[in-house]
Parts: C-alpha cells; sequence; structure tokens
C-alpha cells in the first residue's frame, strides 16, 4: 500500500512539474521581439458566455478596446502597429481597424477568427503592440472570406459608403446623414423622406446558393413598412422590414410572424440567412431566432438593384439610425450569427481582453498606466488648476525646507550660546561679534538689549567700572529685547503665508476644478447626444485630478504647517526663558539694589 502511495506521488509531482515547465514555456513565448507588449483576447462560448454550442469557423469578430481593456500610450497613435495572432502565438491573423482614436480612448477592430470551438472558453488569440517602426498591417478585404459579398461599416464623415470587401460594391447612391453615434462607431441616419442607400448589381452580389443579411438599427417610434433590405421587381422579391416595431422577413409570398418587438431607441440587431438547399428562411432579432418560413422553389433573383434603408421606389423608408450593413452569398449557421451579434454588441459576452504582458518581463504597472491616461483625459482648464496647486506645492516645499534648515542650525547655535551665557559672571561680558554664532537668534535679542543699554549707559555719563542701571533703565532695556525677540519672530514667521494659501486655497482650487470638469462632462453628454464613456470619462478625470491635486497640495502644506508651528513654539519658550532670565541677571548684576 505505501509502495502504491508513493508510486502515486510520484507521478503527481512529475504531472505538476510537466505542467509548470509548459506553463512556463507558453507564458515566455513571444511572436516577435520587436513588439514589446500584447493581450491575450480570450473567447467564452459556453452557456456563461456567448452560448454558443457550435463551432464557428472565418468568423470576422469585432473587438472593442478603451481605456479599461488596452494602453492606448503603448501604441502608436494611428494603431498601425496592432498585430493580432493566433493561439499559437505563431499565426498572423488578418484584421482592419475601423476607429482607432487615442484622444478618445477608443479602438474598434475587426479580426477574422479561424476557429471557435462551440461551448468552450478555452479558445483565444494575441494582441501584439508596441514597435514604433512597425507598418501598418490593416487588411479590410482579407478579413472576410469570399462569401462575405458586401460590408458596410457607415463611419463616412462624407460620400456614399463603402465596401469593405475586396469586391468594392460600393454604394451607387445614398441620401441620408452621416455621423450618428451607433452600435459600432458612427453610423447613418434616415428621417423617412425617401432616402435610401443603393448598390447596383455586379457578378460577386450573387445569391443562388443562399443569402445572409444582417444590420444594426434604432427606431425611436413605430415604422409603417419599413424595408432595411429591399432586392425586389415586378415579379419577385426579397424583403427585410419593419411593420410597427416588429421584425419581419419575406420571400416571394413567404412571411414570418411578426412576433418579436424592437425596444424603442435602442440598437437592435436584425439579421435573416436564406438557404436554398434546405428551402429554409430565419429571421434573427439580437442573436436570437425570432421566425422561420420555408421556401418554395430557388430563391428569387430579381433585376434590380439592392436597397438598404427604404424600397428602390422611394417608398418604405426607415425613419430611424442605421449602422454595420453586411450581406453573404451563403446562408450562415445560427453559430455564425450569434458570434457576430456577441462580438458586435456593447454588452456582448464572446470575449474579454486580458492584462498586459511586456516582452521585457512584466506588464507595465497598472498605477501608472491608469495615471498616465488620467493626465491624457485632462482638459486645458483641469492643467491650469493643477499647475497653480503644484506651484504653491513647490513653493511651500521650498519654505519648509528653508524654514526647517534655518531652525536647525538656530537650535544648534542657540544651545552654544546659552552655555557660554550661563558661565558668565557678569551677563554683560559676552563678545556679541563672535562670528561662531551668526546663525543665533538669542544673540541677536542679546546685541538689542545690550546695544540700548549702551546707549542708555552714554547718555547719563556712567563710567564703564560703575554701571548702575535704574528702573527706567531696565524697562528701556527689556524693551529692547522684546523689540529684537518681535523681530527674530518675523524673521522666523516670513514665508509662511505660502504654506497657508496652500492650506486653505488647495482644496478651494480643487472644488474649483471638480465643479468646471463636472461641466465640461455635461457639455459633452449634450454634445453626444446621448450618455457614453467616451463623452463622460475626459470631464471626469479632469474632476477627480483636480480635487486630487487640491488635496495633494493641501495636506503636505497642513502637515508642514503643523510642524513648523511646534518648533516654532519651542523656539519662542527658549526665547522668553532667556530674556526673561537676561533681564533678571542685568538688574541683579547692575541694578539699584545691586
Amino acid at each position: 500500500m505505501m509502495q502504491r502511495w508513493q508510486r502515486m506521488a510520484k507521478t503527481a509531482g512529475a504531472a505538476l512539474l510537466l505542467t509548470l515547465a509548459i506553463g512556463s514555456a507558453r507564458a515566455e513565448a513571444w511572436w516577435d521581439a520587436k513588439w514589446t507588449a500584447r493581450r491575450k483576447i480570450a473567447f467564452d462560448l459556453s452557456e456563461k458566455g456567448a452560448g454558443i454550442k457550435e463551432n464557428v469557423t472565418e468568423v470576422p469578430v469585432l473587438v472593442r478596446l478603451h481605456s479599461g481593456n488596452f494602453n492606448f500610450g503603448a501604441a502608436k497613435k494611428d494603431g498601425s502597429d496592432l498585430r493580432f495572432i493566433g493561439s499559437d502565438d505563431k499565426s498572423p491573423l488578418k484584421f482592419h481597424i475601423e476607429k482607432f482614436d487615442p484622444k478618445l480612448e477608443i479602438g474598434l477592430v475587426w479580426v477574422k477568427v479561424p476557429q471557435l470551438a462551440g461551448g468552450g472558453n478555452s479558445d483565444c488569440i494575441w494582441l501584439y503592440y508596441g514597435n514604433d517602426s512597425a507598418p501598418a498591417g490593416s487588411e479590410p478585404g482579407a478579413t472576410y472570406d469570399t462569401a462575405q459579398v458586401l460590408v458596410f461599416h457607415l463611419n463616412e464623415a462624407d460620400g456614399g459608403p463603402k465596401d469593405a470587401t475586396s469586391y468594392a460594391n460600393h454604394a451607387a447612391a445614398f441620401s441620408g446623414a452621416h455621423g450618428a453615434p451607433a452600435a459600432v462607431g458612427e453610423g447613418y441616419s434616415f428621417k423617412g423622406n425617401g432616402e435610401k442607400l443603393v448598390v447596383q448589381r455586379s457578378p460577386s452580389l450573387n445569391f443562388a446558393k443562399g443569402l445572409t443579411f444582417s444590420c444594426w438599427v434604432k427606431i425611436d417610434q413605430p415604422q409603417h413598412d419599413t424595408h432595411l433590405f429591399s432586392w425586389a421587381d415586378a415579379g419577385q422579391a426579397i424583403v427585410v422590414g419593419i411593420e410597427q416595431d416588429r421584425p419581419y422577413l419575406k420571400v416571394g409570398s413567404a412571411l414570418t410572424a411578426k412576433n418579436v418587438p424592437l425596444a424603442l431607441k435602442a440598437w437592435h440587431q436584425v439579421a435573416v440567412a436564406l438557404d436554398a438547399e434546405k428551402q429554409m428562411g430565419s429571421l434573427y432579432i439580437d442573436g436570437k431566432e425570432a421566425g422561420v418560413i420555408n421556401l418554395k422553389g430557388p430563391l428569387p433573383a430579381p433585376t434590380g438593384e439592392l436597397a438598404f434603408g427604404g424600397a428602390m421606389a422611394g417608398n418604405n423608408t426607415l425613419t430611424g439610425d442605421i449602422d454595420e450593413i453586411e450581406l453573404s452569398s451563403v446562408a450562415r449557421p445560427a453559430g455564425f450569427i450569434v458570434a457576430s451579434y456577441a462580438s458586435q454588441a456593447q454588452e456582448g459576452k464572446l470575449m474579454t481582453c486580458q492584462a498586459e504582458e511586456s516582452s521585457k518581463g512584466g506588464g507595465e504597472n497598472m498605477t501608472v498606466r491608469l495615471l498616465r491616461n488620467t493626465a491624457k483625459s485632462v482638459t486645458f482648464d483641469g492643467w491650469v488648476i493643477i499647475i497653480l496647486c503644484t506651484g504653491i506645492l513647490i513653493l511651500a516645499s521650498i519654505v519648509f525646507v528653508r524654514k526647517m534648515m534655518y531652525l536647525l542650525k538656530n537650535r544648534k547655535a542657540n544651545n552654544a550660546f546659552l552655555e557660554r551665557f550661563n558661565d558668565l559672571h557678569d551677563p554683560l561680558e559676552l563678545d556679541p561679534d563672535d562670528e561662531s554664532l551668526d546663525d543665533c537668534s538669542l544673540l541677536r535679542i542679546y546685541q538689542s538689549g545690550l546695544s540700548q543699554l549702551q546707549h542708555w549707559v552714554d547718555k547719563h555719563g556712567q563710567g564703564e567700572d560703575e554701571v548702575v542701571v535704574t528702573g527706567s533703565g531696565l524697562s528701556i532695556f527689556r524693551a529692547a529685547l522684546e523689540r529684537g525677540r518681535s523681530e527674530e519672530s518675523a524673521k522666523v514667521n516670513a514665508g509662511l503665508i505660502v504654506l497657508t494659501l496652500g492650506i486653505s486655497g488647495g482644496p478651494f482650487w480643487g472644488l474649483l476644478g471638480t465643479v468646471w470638469g463636472v461641466m465640461n462632462t455635461f457639455a459633452s453628454l449634450a454634445e453626444a447626444g446621448e450618455a457614453n464613456l467616451s463623452a463622460i470619462a475626459p470631464g471626469v478625470a479632469s474632476a477627480l485630478a483636480c480635487t486630487l491635486f487640491g488635496l495633494l497640495c493641501a495636506i503636505p502644506c497642513l502637515f508642514a504647517h503643523t510642524f513648523l508651528g511646534v518648533q516654532m513654539k519651542h523656539l519662542n519658550t527658549e526665547t522668553n526663558h532667556f530674556i526673561e532670565e537676561f533681564a533678571l541677571k542685568v538688574e541683579g548684576f547692575h541694578g539699584e539694589e545691586a
């Protein structure tokens, strides 16, 4: 029995060592040393993730980058150094960038993933970046397979939409508004006045084997039979539309049930898949099947042009926003459509972008990265407040260092002075010009009293060997000592106003920057037209940064002021004792009753 346990222990130990060795080798693997940083993008097709049971191949997924999952400061400003590598950390993947904005810290990148195992959560790819000399690696056409015949990102600032696939099925006509905030970056708006997007027939737009259409749509009000996709002539038609708030698919006379409503003022993905071989058509809303029709005969092949957002006749026009229009010449499986939705939806659970790794051993410190990102988001007014607080803090630091040096030198000199003073037989015998006591405040007070006493003696004509000080002389002597103490006190307190300004002004400056930042946040929201992270983040970051620097200014100033106050209190007590002792000794040695 004991031998069997020993064999099991040895086997378990060997397995553990092998696992650690493999894990270490895998962790140390690096695709190319010229790229200094990378992140693992993990896919989850399990029930906790996207919930896809079937395997998916060659699916273009949308990788959303933002300040929470990507270090924009480590990449080139245009994102041209981005590279996507397969799970083997060797095979480059095709991709293209739709949007990369370091200022807003937003990136939208489409990546062609070779295969995802249904129901699993072990698939991954790698995102590499951090190579200033890297050429652009974006390849829009290669991101899609040969069956993807049309993709409109609708991110153009002007002109008609451009097809991102290699087939170049660009829009032949377009009437609508650009730049609407959309589900994926920017989209187009239609007002229901006959606007539409038209694509001319081409050899690549051959749907004899099947057809898959998808788009994102947002409506603010019920529609009157809107056509999202319309391909028709006098005798046959394929239509994907919305009646009131319910999407539908119509192929010839076959029509899906209109059972699933769309929530108004929200983005939804509407997709259809037509399979000529299986004689079946399916309607999907947000990745879920919402209707099925049985087809009779081959798929319709109208001679007319393809229209999006309305019919070719100018009617059935969309009143709302549309984004990410895609067409394929095959019927995509359900898993493909679900994966597409789960990667494009802002709340999608298909993938996660993990922590940064560095080729130099360990990723950038999280605190440093977040501080860098915050600095990029601070607005001009925020920098004004930060500079003011920093300036006061620097001045306060200079004052504190000088005061501490003065107090330390003064304490040492005062101790040396008191040793000599206490050894005197006559309190007026100390040499007032001793250069070794230049830093001594008590010596300067001593000099002040001695000088005034000497003037009194000279005025009353007494000889040097018979100094007798009357009551009025002693009063003048004490007044001189008090004046010397006041001068020393003023010298010690000089500059402390800077610390006081830091204590009282720092928090209020921070509050001013906070209010200003919040005001900018609401202004950005009003300009963006909707609440989103890009509009909120700069103002909030600026506001909180101002608060932080206000406190960073006030707290050290408060501690420094308190510490100096205690030290000066001790000095003041020592000075009071010396003045009282000096005055009593002079009165006892040179007074009228001496």
